[in-house]
C-alpha cells in the first residue's frame, strides 16, 4: 500500500494564493484611488460651498449705502453660514466641516476715495472747480490790488477809529455832529447825503440779524476784518494749489459737499441722487460742516458762518467799491466824516477820506453779508455776479461748502466722512476670509469687492 504524502504541493492551490495576493493589491489600489477621488470630490464640493457663501455675503451689501454714496460694503449682521450648509446638503452631504469666517477688511480712506471716483465716473463727468472758484480768485486779486488790507490796518492804528465808531454807532444824527464841528463842511446838497448816511446807519445798527449769528461788528476794532481777509488769502492759496492736483480731490470735495446732511432743513435738502436725509437718520445733522471743520454741532456752524462772512463780505465789498457811482456817494460821506474828525480833534487827528471810504464800504458789506447768509441758510441762492442786470453767477449754501472744502486735505475729509457713515450704517466691511478644514486640504477663500482692488 502506497503511503500518501499529505504535504505534497497542489499547483491549483498555489495559483489561487497567487491570484489572491495580486487581487488584494489591485483592490487596495482601486479602493485607495476611489477614496482619493471621493476626497477630491468632497474638497471640490466644500470649496464651491465656501465660495458660494462668500459671494452670498458680499451680495448682501447695504443697498441704500450704495444708491446714495456709491459705496459697496456689508455689515456683520449679514454674516452666517446658511448658504454654505445648503450648498453641501444639495450635494448630498448632510454634515460638513465648520465654516470659519474672519479677517474682515474694514472700509478705509482709500476705499472711500475709490468709491467716490467710481461714483462720478457713471453719475457724471467734468466735475471741475466751477465759476464760483474763478470768481473767488479774481475777488482776492482785486482786494490785493486795491490795498484794502493796508488801508484797514492804517485805520485801525489811527485815533480816528473811535470818532467814526461814535458817529456810526451813536444815536445822534450826522447833522448834530456837523453842528458840533462848526461850519467845516463845504459840500453842495449835503442834506441828500445826510439822508443817505442815516439809512446806512440804520442798517448797520440793526442788531436782529447780528444776534442770530452771534456777530458783533465794531467799527472801532477792525481786527476781525484783518483776520478774515488774511483767512481769505490763505484759502485762495489752497484753492490755487488744488487746481494742479488730480481730479480725485475735486471729486472728493464735491461729493462730500453735496452728499451729506448739513444745516439746511431736511424738507428742502437731499443727497445728490435725491434721497431725503430723514430716510438715513431722523434728526437733522450738521455732517457737512463737521467734514469741513472737524468740529461738531454749534462749533462747526460758527466756523462755517465766519467762512461765509469772509467770502460774502469780500464779494459785497468789491461789488460796492468797484461801483464808481456808489463809491462817489460814500466818498462824500467820508469827506464829511474826515472834516468832522479834524474839527473835533482840533486838527490833531487827520485821516485820508479814502481810508474812511474803505471802512464804511466794508461795514456795509458785512451787514449785507449777514442778510445773504440768512438767504443761503434757507436753502435759497444768492447772486455773485450780474451782467446787464442778469444773474451771471449764483450760488447756494452747498456751493460755498464745496469752495471751502477745496482747501481741506483729502485725508481729513475722508476720515470724518467715514465717522459719519459708521454712525449711520454701523461697522462697514469691504472684504473678509472664509475657511473650512476638508480633511486632505484646508479650504481658504479671501474675497473683497473688485471696486477697491
Amino acid at each position: 500500500m502506497r503511503r500518501r504524502n499529505k504535504f505534497r504541493k497542489n499547483r491549483y492551490g498555489a495559483s489561487s494564493v497567487f491570484l489572491g495576493i495580486i487581487l488584494s493589491a489591485v483592490i487596495l489600489v482601486e479602493c485607495t484611488f476611489l477614496r482619493f477621488v471621493w476626497e477630491l470630490d468632497y474638497i471640490t464640493k466644500v470649496n464651491n460651498a465656501v465660495e458660494t457663501q462668500v459671494e452670498s455675503i458680499l451680495c448682501e451689501y447695504n443697498r441704500q449705502l450704495f444708491d446714495v454714496y456709491g459705496v459697496y460694503a456689508f455689515t456683520i449682521d449679514v454674516v452666517d453660514d446658511d448658504v454654505y450648509r445648503k450648498a453641501l446638503l444639495a450635494c448630498g452631504y448632510s454634515e460638513g466641516p465648520v465654516l470659519d469666517i474672519g479677517g474682515y477688511r474694514s472700509i478705509d480712506r482709500k476705499a472711500l476715495r475709490d468709491a467716490i471716483n467710481m461714483y462720478y465716473s457713471y453719475r457724471g463727468s467734468g466735475i471741475t472747480i466751477n465759476r464760483i472758484a474763478d470768481f473767488f480768485s479774481e475777488m482776492i486779486d482785486e482786494l490785493v490790488n486795491n490795498n484794502v488790507l493796508k488801508m484797514i490796518k492804517e485805520y485801525t492804528s489811527s485815533p480816528a477809529a473811535g470818532y467814526v465808531s461814535d458817529i456810526i454807532k451813536g444815536s445822534e444824527k450826522l447833522s448834530s455832529w456837523i453842528e458840533k464841528a462848526g461850519s467845516v463842511i463845504d459840500i453842495e446838497d449835503v442834506e441828500s447825503y445826510l439822508k443817505f448816511f442815516e439809512s446806512l446807519k440804520k442798517d448797520c445798527n440793526d442788531d436782529n440779524d447780528l444776534k442770530e449769528f452771534s456777530i458783533d461788528i465794531r467799527i472801532d476794532n477792525m481786527k476781525p476784518a484783518i483776520e478774515f481777509i488774511d483767512r481769505m488769502m490763505q484759502l485762495h492759496e489752497s484753492v490755487g494749489k488744488t487746481e494742479n492736483k488730480l481730479l480725485s480731490h475735486i471729486n472728493t470735495a464735491n461729493y462730500l459737499s453735496f452728499n451729506f446732511d448739513c444745516y439746511l432743513k431736511q424738507d428742502i435738502d437731499s443727497t445728490i441722487n435725491g434721497t431725503c436725509f430723514s430716510d438715513i437718520h431722523k434728526k437733522n445733522k450738521c455732517d457737512t460742516e463737521y467734514i469741513l471743520t472737524g468740529d461738531t454741532d454749534n462749533k462747526a456752524n460758527v466756523g462755517v458762518t465766519f467762512l461765509l462772512m469772509a467770502v460774502l463780505s469780500c464779494k459785497n465789498f468789491l461789488t460796492d467799491y468797484l461801483n464808481k457811482d456808489y463809491r462817489s456817494k460814500i466818498d462824500v460821506i467820508s469827506k464829511i466824516l474826515s472834516a468832522i474828525i479834524a474839527a473835533l480833534s482840533e486838527g490833531t487827528v487827520q485821516i485820508d477820506y479814502r481810508i474812511i471810504t474803505v471802512i464804511l464800504i466794508h461795514l456795509i458789506a458785512c451787514v449785507k453779508s449777514i442778510k445773504e447768509m440768512k438767504i443761503l441758510r434757507k436753502g435759497e441762492r444768492i447772486t455773485l455776479m450780474k451782467f446787464k442786470k442778469k444773474n451771471v453767477i449764483t450760488a447756494g449754501y452747498r456751493d460755498f461748502l464745496f469752495l471751502f472744502m477745496l482747501g481741506v486735505p483729502d485725508s481729513k475729509m475722508l476720515e470724518r466722512a467715514l465717522v459719519i457713515l459708521k454712525r449711520d450704517y454701523g461697522d462697514l466691511y469691504t472684504g473678509f476670509t472664509a475657511s473650512a478644514d476638508a480633511g486632505l486640504k484646508k479650504i481658504k477663500v479671501t474675497r473683497s469687492y473688485a471696486l477697491y482692488g
